[in-house]
C-alpha cells in the first residue's frame, strides 16, 4: 500500500513534532546547567543545584540530547524535501 505525498507529510510533520517535545527538556537542563555554572543558583531549597558537577552533568546530558534532536531534525528535513521535490 503506497502513502500519498500529503501522507508522507504528515507523517514527517508529527515526527518533527516529537522530536522537538522530546529535544525540550535537553535545552532547559542545558540552559539551567549553564546559568548555574555562570550565575550560580545560591537555592537553600534546592542545594544539589549549587554543585558544580551537577551543572556539569546537567550541561552534557542537555547538550547530549539537542545534538540528537538537531541530527533527527536534519534527517526529518531532507526527506521531507525529498519528499517535495518528487514530482517537480
Amino acid at each position: 500500500m503506497s502513502q500519498t505525498k500529503e501522507q508522507k507529510l504528515a507523517d514527517i510533520q508529527k515526527k518533527m513534532t516529537m522530536v522537538a517535545v522530546i529535544d525540550f527538556p535537553g535545552t532547559l537542563l542545558m540552559a539551567a546547567g549553564l546559568y548555574g555554572i555562570f550565575a550560580g543558583f545560591n537555592i537553600a531549597t534546592l542545594p544539589m543545584l549549587d554543585n558544580t558537577n551537577v551543572q556539569y552533568v546537567m550541561v552534557a546530558i542537555g547538550g547530549v540530547t539537542m545534538m540528537w534532536g538537531m541530527v533527527k531534525m536534519m534527517q526529518l528535513a531532507k526527506l521531507k524535501q525529498q519528499i517535495m521535490s518528487e514530482d517537480l
